[in-house]
């Protein structure tokens, strides 16, 4: 008796109807039956084997979810729903229900599953039945395949002229018929075959132990089949797939067995496996084969305590210009050249990898302390000292390296990768381009990601508004206009400006909506007030250098007019200097349109960057909105002068200037001693819904 049918023997019920249903299912000899002891199987019959395409030794210690999809045909969660069902099981419930299994070949197997509760030498088991629901892969009664009826010559031809190597030996395995196949895969004759037992051919078998095994196994279960090693007559090797049948005929024992050379799938699987675990640009190990690399460090460095290590993540600087001005072709041949570099290095203990894109990861094993790290950190970023060149054309490249130490910071490959990718975005904002990780990244990556989660949601739930903020002539004869300034209230008593979530929505790519929004909200409420005060306000409204570079923010703002009815010259849109810098002939071409309709045209923030003097007397400039840091230092001699020269070069270009951030009289009156301009600020009210809005507000200061 096998170990199958002696465990499915030892199994019992203190519940009548339950043993009864357990001896039921002993006496059918069709049934697909398994036992699972926690939530693994731990014996199964040849039927459940044959029916889920898969070994004894896979399936043992398997789950049922193991051979399930993730998800059910009804959307329920396969692992989540088996388990608790498994637990109903242990708790004494016999349950039965219709599931969806998954062969090991992949095929869909609809079958009801029917679990019993069970005792199997004092310990808690299930027996489970397999039955299929799809009626095509029920079993039938046994059908004549033909061949008992085939002439017993035509069989022996077939066998003979097998593609397959074939060999019968009897109860004491010794060989007692061969195949051409046979002779001509293994490099013997039949001569040197007949009569004699595989174990006695040199080297014709595996090791003595796994003969051993096969053996037991075909003596336990009648048959085996699997991958072994074979050697011919040479002593050369070679990988066989191999099945073996024990038959009784006439009361005598025969085995029958059948394997093939697959030398030729093993060697197309190694290229297979290898072109999976390489990239094939860089010829750098990929992300699965770095993967597998830092679990096998990680679990050698806890087995053994042995040094720390560290997980490089490696970003290239200005390698997007290099694609959007050279192309792909040449992007690819940069990637391959600091592939080559990498590799030059001869950094000890270091593995490199292409995660994908321009990003590269290094993982550092034995390391001494964090200032060996911070040394290789050194050296990587010296190999961008030398510009790149590629068909006489240099290319000058940076990097941002972020590192995540082990097993300082985790212990788990994914968390470590996760961290210096974390410290790697946050190194690009760095001065020298390295940080290590911290927890304060990780909890600001988070926030971040919080953040733009509730932008997404932020317009739809009407949670942006606008505030509006006076400019006034430096006499107080006249309010020039108000600016409209976005802010997100994000509940009751969280107000965030402008300056805090805008560079997030342009980068998730929602300011252009929102944009539009500000754009056509502004200019109806400016248009209400001039007709309410009977004054020519202007309304000012910041614009971002994303939007200027839209396609259509022409059209968006020639829409905002018409639908507000607020005239061209009463409309006056705030860019900075940034954005005439990022793509400045588009922009350049985008400010002449507008300014061909009418539409007013500052420069915001004047003076807080690097000012492009050039290129203000190539732009249509109306306005210069001058920095906010200027009015603060009005009151120090140097900060005076900076603040006039910022004046003068607007009166001397024949435009208008703007002082922004006055707070006091004396600022108002010392920069009313400057010239004839404007000013903002809290000394003249602060920014206000425009439900707050009065005809006050418009009164001259």
């Amino acid at each position: 008796m096998g170990p199958w049918f002696t465990l499915l023997a030892q199994l019992r019920s203190a519940q009548p109807e339950i043993q009864r249903q357990l001896d039921s299912w002993r006496q059918d000899e069709c049934a697909y039956l398994a036992v699972l002891k926690g939530h693994a199987f731990i014996g199964a019959s040849q039927g459940t084997l044959d029916y889920f395409d898969t070994q004894r030794d896979s399936f043992i210690t398997a789950t049922p979810y193991d051979f399930s999809p993730r998800i059910q045909a009804s959307g329920i969660n396969s692992i989540e729903v088996a388990q608790q069902l498994i637990e109903r099981v242990h708790q004494g419930e016999v349950v039965s229900i219709n599931w969806l299994h998954m062969s090991q070949l992949g095929r869909e197997l609809p079958t009801k599953v029917t679990m019993l509760p069970a005792d199997h030498e004092g310990s808690q088991v299930i027996l489970a039945r397999f039955d299929p629901a799809d009626r095509r892969a029920k079993r039938r009664e046994t059908v004549s395949n033909g061949f008992d009826r085939l002439p017993a010559q035509l069989v022996s031809s077939i066998l003979e002229d097998s593609a397959e190597a074939v060999y019968i030996s009897n109860h004491q395995h010794e060989i007692i018929a061969v195949n051409k196949a046979m002779c001509r895969i293994c490099g013997y004759s039949a001569d040197q075959l007949l009569n004699k037992s595989p174990l006695d051919l040199q080297g014709f078998c595996e090791a003595s132990q796994r003969q051993i095994d096969f053996l037991q196994s075909l003596e336990d279960r009648g048959s085996w089949q699997g991958e072994t090693l074979k050697t011919r007559s040479d002593g050369s090797q070679f990988p066989a797939w191999k099945s073996c049948r024990k038959l009784q005929i006439d009361g005598e024992i025969f085995y029958v067995t059948l394997f093939s050379d697959i030398s030729a799938k093993k060697r197309l699987e190694s290229r297979l496996t290898e072109q999976a675990m390489v990239d094939t640009l860089t010829g750098l190990p990929n992300r699965h084969q770095l993967k597998l690399h830092l679990d096998q460090v990680l679990a050698d460095a806890t087995e053994v305590g042995g040094k720390p290590g560290a997980v490089m993540f490696m970003d290239l600087n200005g390698f997007k210009n290099v694609n959007d001005c050279f192309g792909h072709a040449t992007g690819d041949k940069v990637l391959q050249l600091v592939a080559a570099r990498l590799e030059a290095s001869c950094i000890d203990n270091a593995h490199i990898a292409r995660l994908g894109g321009d990003e590269f990861t290094l993982v550092l094993s034995d390391c001494q302390d964090s200032e060996e790290i911070e040394a290789v950190s050194q050296q990587l970023l010296a190999i961008f000292d030398a510009p790149f060149e590629i068909n006489g054309q240099k290319f000058f490249l940076g990097t941002s390296i972020g590192i995540a130490c082990f097993p300082e910071h985790s212990d788990q490959a994914a968390q470590l990768l996760s961290f210096a990718d974390t410290a790697m975005y946050c190194a690009k904002k760095s001065p020298n381009h390295v940080l290590f990780y911290d927890s304060q990244m990780h909890r600001d990556a988070q926030y971040k990601l919080k953040t733009i989660n509730d932008l997404r949601h932020a317009f739809s739930l009407n949670q942006f508004q606008l505030a509006y903020q006076v400019i006034v002539n430096l006499d107080g004869s006249q309010v020039l206009g108000v600016e409209a300034l976005l802010r997100w209230h994000k509940s009751e008593t969280e107000i965030i400006e402008a300056s805090d979530f805008v560079p997030l929505l342009e980068e998730t790519g929602l300011l252009i909506n929102i944009g539009q929004w500000v754009l056509t909200t502004a200019c109806e409420q400016v248009a209400k007030w001039r007709s309410e005060i009977d004054k020519p306000l202007q309304a000012c409204v910041n614009v971002s250098a994303t939007q200027l570079e839209h396609p259509d923010f022409v059209k968006q703002v020639t829409h905002a007019l018409e639908s507000s009815g607020l005239p061209a010259n009463g409309l006056v849109l705030e860019i900075t200097e940034s954005a005439l810098l990022r793509q400045p002939k588009r922009v350049k071409a985008t400010l002449n349109h507008l300014k061909a309709l009418g539409v007013r045209i500052a420069i915001d923030d004047f003076g807080a960057g690097l000012s492009s003097l050039s290129k203000l007397g190539s732009l249509p400039i109306d306005t210069l909105k001058i920095d906010a840091g200027f009015a603060e230092r009005l009151n120090d001699p140097q900060g005076r002068e900076l603040c006039q020269a910022m004046i003068q070069l607007a009166q001397a270009l024949k435009i208008q200037f703007v002082v922004e951030g006055v707070e006091t009289l004396e600022q108002k009156q010392i920069l009313a001693g400057m010239g004839q301009g404007f000013a903002q600020g809290y000394f003249y009210g602060y920014p206000t819904a425009a439900e707050q809005f009065t005809k006050a507000n418009f009164i001259l200061h």
